[in-house]
């Protein structure tokens, strides 16, 4: 068997040496990238960024984050300081913003129909405050380096309020968000002075002069979210009375006001229910009897009116309504006769119909 063994190895010939295999180079590891700045919640976003909005509103981490991405850093303490307040109007969101960075400090107010966009908005306005070369070089980074934008998240309500809700399963489909209640205005807007106001209106007068006459109105005042303070001038078109043995008058009216108004408003329209006071001349010239000559005669009246405005711009409206008016001092025009003929005599009450255009001026 010893032989046989020997035999084989002399046919295979000497082993070859072994040749060494190399091992696997190890794998290479990609190089580790910082991991992205965790979200701040919005009960952690630091006492600089100060932002106030409705439920449908980017809360104020949102904001944060976003100033943020546009300096390409973190801010540090103390660098801004930010006071944002958004309130919901009729026409969409107005946002008056303050910021502080060192010794600069600006005001904005600003309008759109989306709350989102504001809330971009502050945040591009603060980075720039902050740093505007680092916003600068952000952008232009990311023009040579094109990558996707992080979509802008929906309108959601604020964090700290989300927090207390349970989250919707993934399974369920999303829905568009609810339309919320508008709140009723707080004690301090409905005071606030929103600007002022100027009207110019025609109609029908009755009851001043002789007959329905053309009424002409001009408006100028004062207005808040509950309330009205007007000043105005009328002009009624002089009317002729009927022949009385032969004797006419042609009678007309002018006089200023001033008035109180409490204001109904929802959405688009607006109701102000007002009362003044009327100070103001008639005038009558005689006709038809030798000697005539013009009279004028003291108006004193106390006024009470009811309006509607249409508003069909943001500082255009249709406006309408109806002033009656009570004289306390009123002229009577007469012939000089024996016995004294009386031509004519306002009545009790004066009434007047009135249709017109209504703006806005200065900040709503």
């Amino acid at each position: 068997m010893l032989v046989a063994l020997l035999s084989a190895l002399a046919v295979l010939g000497p082993a070859e040496p072994s040749e060494e295999v190399p091992e696997p180079p190890a794998q290479l590891q990609p190089p580790s990238l910082p991991e992205p700045p965790a979200a701040r919640p919005g009960t952690d976003v630091p006492p600089m960024v100060q932002w106030t909005a409705p439920p449908t509103c980017p809360g104020p981490g949102w904001v944060h984050r976003g100033i943020e991405r546009r300096l390409g850093r973190p801010l540090a303490s103390g660098e801004v300081a930010v006071e944002g307040q958004v309130t919901a109007t009729a026409e969409g969101f107005v946002l008056e913003l303050h910021t502080a960075a060192g010794e600069l400090s600006e005001s904005r107010r600003l309008e759109a129909t989306d709350c989102l966009a504001l809330a971009d908005a502050t945040a591009l306005v603060v980075a720039l405050t902050v740093d505007p070369v680092a916003v600068a070089e952000v952008l232009a980074a990311a023009r040579e380096v094109p990558v996707e934008e992080e979509p802008l998240p929906p309108p959601q309500r604020p964090e700290a309020e989300a927090e207390l809700e349970p989250e919707p399963s993934p399974a369920a489909s999303p829905e568009p968000p609810a339309e919320t209640t508008p709140r009723e205005p707080s004690e301090e807007t409905s005071r606030r002075l929103e600007g002022g106001l100027l009207r110019l209106t025609a109609g029908l007068g009755l009851g001043a002069t002789p007959g329905a006459t053309g009424a002409f109105t001009l408006v100028g005042g004062l207005q808040w979210r509950r309330a009205r303070l007007e000043l105005q001038g009328s002009y009624w078109l002089p009317r002729r009375t009927a022949p009385l043995d032969g004797a006419t008058v042609s009678v007309q009216l002018g006089a200023a006001g001033v008035r109180g108004c409490g204001q109904l408003r929802r959405d688009r329209i607006e109701a102000p229910l007002c009362g003044g006071l009327q100070l103001g001349g008639m005038r009558g010239e005689g006709a038809g009897v030798p000697g005539a000559r013009p009279a004028q005669g003291l108006w004193l009246a106390l006024e009470a009116s009811v309006g509607l405005s249409w508003w069909i711009r943001p500082r255009w409206a249709l406006a309408g309504g109806f002033a009656a008016a009570v004289p306390l001092v009123q002229p009577a025009f007469e012939v000089g006769r024996s016995p004294a003929v009386r031509l004519f005599e306002p009545s009790p009450v004066a009434g007047r119909l009135w249709l017109g255009v209504e703006t806005r001026l200065g900040r709503r």
